[in-house]
């Protein structure tokens, strides 16, 4: 070892200098490779994947912001439907909507003598229920009974009327009626038809 201290000191100044910065450029080279090259390449996938992580977090941001809004939305269509089922409703329902067409009658001093519910029959999205009535009262009574069934929450549509048998009944003149009054029921998807059967 003290052999090669000698031979450095007695080199002349340009090797010695030479040496050196050939020691340092060496050094330097090897602290790159081995230290800095690896935590650069390691900052730049940090980087890369902070980049990913802050798209993700903007998107989910989004999504978050525009939940409340879908969940106010989502219950306004709920509201909706159920207005709708209110209308439309998915069952048959008969004995009630012969009840609310008694009330109404009664209300109205109406007779009702006869109903006879008929077959029920398919369209695309839901099912006409027709019930075939006659009633018997006064010319008023009777059009105020289709007002009344007029302004009931569910569908129903009155079309065929007769109107006759007039008879004087405690000075009135009493009329019997005859009609045809149709509800709806919506069909759920299991069991809509194509229309014309098809």
């Amino acid at each position: 070892m003290d052999q090669y201290l000698e031979q450095i000191v007695k080199a002349p100044p340009l090797a010695k200098f030479g040496g050196l910065a050939g020691a340092v450029v060496l050094i330097t080279l090897i602290n790159f490779f081995m230290f800095v090259s690896p935590v650069e390449d390691r900052i730049v996938n940090l980087a890369s994947q902070q980049r990913s992580l802050d798209l993700q977090f903007a998107e989910k941001q989004e999504i978050a912001q525009n939940l409340n809004e879908r969940r106010r939305e989502m219950e306004v269509l709920e509201q909706k439907l159920a207005e709708a089922l209110t209308e439309l409703p998915e069952s048959r329902d008969i004995e009630e909507i012969l009840g609310q067409m008694n009330d109404i009658g009664q209300k109205v001093g109406l007779e009702i003598s006869n109903v006879v519910p008929g077959t029920e029959s398919n369209a695309e999205f839901f099912a006409r229920i027709p019930i075939k009535m006659e009633v018997t009262g006064n010319y008023h009574e009777i059009a105020r009974f289709f007002h009344e069934m007029s302004q009931m929450r569910r569908i129903v549509n009155v079309n065929d009327i007769n109107l006759g048998g007039a008879a004087v009944a405690n000075d009135k003149v009493r009329l019997k009626s005859t009609f045809m009054a149709t509800t709806f029921r919506f069909l759920d998807s299991a069991r809509m038809v194509a229309p014309n059967g098809q």
